[in-house]
């Protein structure tokens, strides 16, 4: 099977190509906006040029997409065009070359949970969509956009992840696992009492990006009721950002005075989100305990 994975430098991107990598049935072909000579099948590609795309999937012929390129950062300093073009418009063009080739293709597509915005209630893949912020929105339209091509090319398949707050060893700084875990190796070294962070009040189901990532491809070799299926990517459990600080602080055996500060950046508060769904199709228990991603974390980050 020839797969392609976009954003395959990112966060997502690395870990996946590493897991599918594992299969050698699998011809893996990877692209990202910086050329990387030292990997094989890996190309250099702007997703947001439609001219590059087109060049890209005619050369490839991909059989699987992995679409997890995109800018993954909340934050009101990013302009919506900029959301708009990296996690919208280059959905439109992958998915546009796709359909000029004739070809069949299993398409995922990595979203988000900030797609249903801040709800009190528990939501499931039925419930109602409301985002919050450009980021959100951005990843609901380029949902419908895949959503459009599945009901008019029957060749394509699709299958969206809505992932929630994934954490795991080496994710890039403006996260607030690593950035919390940066925060108090640094406390340590220094010998500092007082933790300086952002809002802790804020609730999340961290899901540990090694485990996520197994997910993709066990969907897309599901037999799914539909052509067009969406699910919610997440661990079970919900903390509050407090309770990962605390945990985080005893793991490494420190006694501090956590000091919030509030902050506008991020309009999402935080959901419980029903993942029943996705565990008719993946086994329960492939999620690690938070405990277990934030002793990696921890032991990945320099301090």
């Amino acid at each position: 099977m020839v797969t392609l994975i976009t954003g395959a430098t990112g966060f997502l991107g690395r870990e996946l190509r590493a897991y599918l990598k594992l299969d050698p049935s699998s011809e893996v072909h990877t692209c990202a906006l910086n050329a990387l000579s030292e990997w094989s099948n890996h190309s250099a590609t702007n997703l947001t040029k439609k001219n590059d795309v087109e060049k890209l999937i005619r050369r490839i012929k991909p059989q699987r997409v992995y679409h997890l390129a995109g800018i993954a950062r909340v934050s009101n300093s990013i302009e919506f065009a900029d959301y708009f073009y990296q996690n919208t418009l280059s959905t439109q063009y992958i998915l546009e070359s796709i359909t000029e080739s004739g070809s069949p293709c299993d398409f995922f597509l990595a979203s988000s949970v900030h797609v249903y915005g801040n709800q009190n209630q528990i939501v499931n893949e039925r419930s109602e969509v409301k985002p919050a912020a450009p980021y959100g929105f951005t990843k609901l339209l380029a949902e419908e956009t895949l959503k459009n091509f599945t009901l008019k090319h029957p060749q394509i398949r699709g299958v969206v992840g809505r992932l929630y707050s994934c954490i795991g060893p080496d994710q890039p700084a403006g996260f607030a696992a690593s950035d919390i875990c940066l925060k108090i190796k640094t406390l340590k070294k220094t010998n500092g009492t007082r933790l300086e962070v952002g809002p802790i009040d804020a609730i999340r189901q961290f899901t540990d990006v090694r485990d996520a990532i197994k997910t993709f491809p066990t969907l897309l070799d599901s037999k799914l009721p539909s052509r067009f299926e969406i699910f919610n990517i997440a661990s079970q459990k919900t903390y509050e950002v407090k309770e990962l600080i605390q945990l985080a602080l005893k793991l490494e055996g420190l006694e501090a005075t956590i000091a919030s500060q509030s902050n506008d950046s991020n309009p999402f508060k935080g959901l419980k989100v029903d993942t029943t769904k996705l565990h008719s199709f993946v086994t329960p228990g492939i999620f690690r305990p938070l405990e277990c991603s934030l002793k990696d974390i921890l032991a990945s980050t320099p301090g």
